[in-house]
């Protein structure tokens, strides 16, 4: 039932992503006025966010965060629905996403050096497109037929069959998408393959493994879930930052972390990781998911 449900809501957004990427960015203009000023989108949520993790900023700067937050919201949102009728080599060729040579480089090394690799990202950029990084790649070493990007299931079963289907117009195989309460038997059954986990490490853990981690001044729960099976497996673990440098415009930054996560003690790759999206975050203050509750505990939403 839910299946049915969200192919027909699936089908009108397929049909929709045939239009040129500027009638998409009219209708982004038009959902980002309705987010912000007429339903008020969280509205409550990313204010909280934004006075709990920028206190001594001027209301006037906050206000122009939430303002360019919104902008940034309704563009990822355009751009999922109208890559949905898109190659990855078609959207390399538009210049939608670039990667520089020394973010390739690290890519490149960590994969044939390793078993596989975990790679760790966040909600910045346009992560919903961050599946074809090899399309944008000069000269990768892999392909997308060698990826698997990791998600969390959704409470709603609507919600989650139409989230399916979305990703699936991009990674066309099974193996390219886990949930990530299965990732780690699927990586036990597949460790004699070559590949690249991506893991969005950013969301609050619930009901699962955590560790504390200062970020942006607060006390927060991470999921150690990617660290701990990087470490189980001895795998290196990169740091992905998807940077919007202006509309339909982004850059993809990489870092290494380390090449042997069982080299580190337990909560080390979540430090780094936290401490390098911080800084990222603090360079472009609104590229990040503020509508989320990530506090949850210890504010009150």
């Amino acid at each position: 039932m839910y299946k049915f449900l969200a192919w027909l809501l699936y089908i009108p957004l397929w049909l929709l992503s045939l239009l040129p990427l500027r009638v998409h960015y009219l209708l982004s203009d038009v959902i980002s006025w309705l987010l912000r000023d007429v339903v008020k989108y969280r509205r409550d949520v990313i204010e909280t966010n934004l006075a709990a993790a920028f206190p001594d900023l001027p209301g006037g700067k906050r206000s122009k965060i939430i303002r360019d937050y919104y902008a940034w919201l309704g563009d990822v949102v355009v751009e999922m629905v109208w890559s949905l009728t898109r190659s990855g080599e078609h959207i390399s060729r538009r210049g939608f996403y670039s990667i520089d040579p020394e973010s390739e480089r690290v890519m490149n090394d960590a994969y044939r050096s390793a078993p596989s690799v975990m790679a760790l990202l966040a909600h910045t950029g346009n992560w919903e497109l961050a599946s074809d990084v090899p399309f944008y790649m000069a000269h990768p070493a892999f392909g997308s037929a060698d990826m698997t990007v990791t998600y969390q299931t959704l409470h709603n079963p609507l919600s989650e069959e139409l989230f399916k289907l979305l990703r699936r117009a991009r990674l066309k195989k099974a193996e390219s998408l886990v949930a990530s309460h299965k990732v780690l038997r699927f990586m036990l059954e597949h460790k004699a393959e070559q590949r690249i986990y991506f893991f969005v490490a950013d969301q609050r853990p619930v009901g699962v493994s955590s560790q504390s981690a200062t970020f942006m001044g607060l006390d927060t729960q991470w999921s150690d879930g990617g660290e701990a099976i990087a470490r189980k497996l001895h795998l290196p673990v990169l740091y992905v930052y998807l940077d919007r440098l202006k509309r339909g415009e982004y850059v993809i930054k990489i870092s290494q972390i380390c090449s042997d996560a069982s080299l580190l003690a337990r909560g080390e790759v979540v430090a780094a990781y936290v401490a390098r999206l911080q800084e990222d975050i603090m360079a472009r203050k609104y590229n990040w998911l503020w509508s989320h509750r990530r506090w949850k505990g210890i504010i009150n939403y």
